[in-house]
Order: C-alpha cells, then sequence, then structure tokens
C-alpha cells in the first residue's frame, strides 16, 4: 500500500529487484502507474540481463545465471482509509491476481499541523489511514 510515492515506491522497487511479482495500492492512481513503470523497467533489465548470460551468484556463492521468470506488477486505485474500498480492492486482487503471500502495509498520512492546531477532519483521516486501514487491509 501507499506504493506512489515515498517508502512505498522505495519497497515496490526494492522487491522488484528480488523478482517479486507485485500489487501496487495507492489513492494516486498516476503516481502508482509511475511506480509500477519504474519496476517494469527494473524487470526488463533483469531479463536482458538474463537473456545476454549475465552472471548471477547463487546461494553457494558460485556463480549461476539467474532463471528468467515471467515478473509481473499489478496497479490498483484505493483509498485505505475507506473500509469498503480497502473489501472491493482485496477481493479484486484475490480474483485477478491471486492470494498475496507479503503484505507491506505502508499507506500513511500526514496532516503537518500541530495537534491542538489541526482540523477533526484532518484528525480523522489520519486515523483512518494511519491506524484502521491497516487493520482492514491485513
Amino acid at each position: 500500500t501507499g506504493a506512489g510515492s515515498g517508502l512505498g515506491r522505495l519497497f515496490a522497487l526494492e522487491f522488484a529487484r528480488r523478482r517479486a511479482l507485485l500489487v501496487l495500492w495507492d489513492i494516486n492512481t498516476q503516481s502508482n502507474e509511475e511506480t509500477a513503470g519504474m519496476v517494469r523497467h527494473i524487470y526488463r533489465e533483469m531479463a536482458e540481463e538474463a537473456a545476454a548470460g549475465a552472471p548471477g551468484v547463487a546461494g553457494d556463492g558460485e556463480k549461476d545465471v539467474l532463471p528468467h521468470c515471467n515478473l509481473q506488477v499489478y496497479t490498483y486505485t484505493c483509498d485505505v482509509g475507506k473500509r469498503e474500498n480497502v473489501y472491493l480492492t482485496a477481493e479484486r486482487v484475490r480474483k485477478e491476481v491471486g492470494e498475496v503471500s507479503v503484505l507491506v502495509n505502508n499507506a500513511g498520512v500526514v496532516s503537518g499541523h500541530h495537534l491542538l492546531e489541526c482540523p477533526d477532519e484532518l484528525i480523522e483521516r489520519t486515523m483512518m489511514v494511519n491506524c484502521h486501514a491497516h487493520f482492514w487491509v491485513t
């Protein structure tokens, strides 16, 4: 979650380098697609290296060619602060991708205000995204 920017984007790129099939969620469709484009670029580079016979390192330290696999990235626009949006998106993922084995529950918001100066709506939004959403997504 929160794959469109910040730590969520960085996590997505690192998991891509480790050959993960990725399901990216973000409230911002455009930034989520930008992250997916970066992930696809990483996948293409790895496929080209594998096709060229670039050596990787096997678990035992010996040089070996890493196997090419059919790496994919899926994007979903989801407002994790809205429970029903989370449940509907999760069901779509189950149908279109399958079960999730690792969840990086990373989406978060910052109000930018001191607590006593923060409008109630921002406090509620912060709690929904930074707290409640973690339960709903999980």
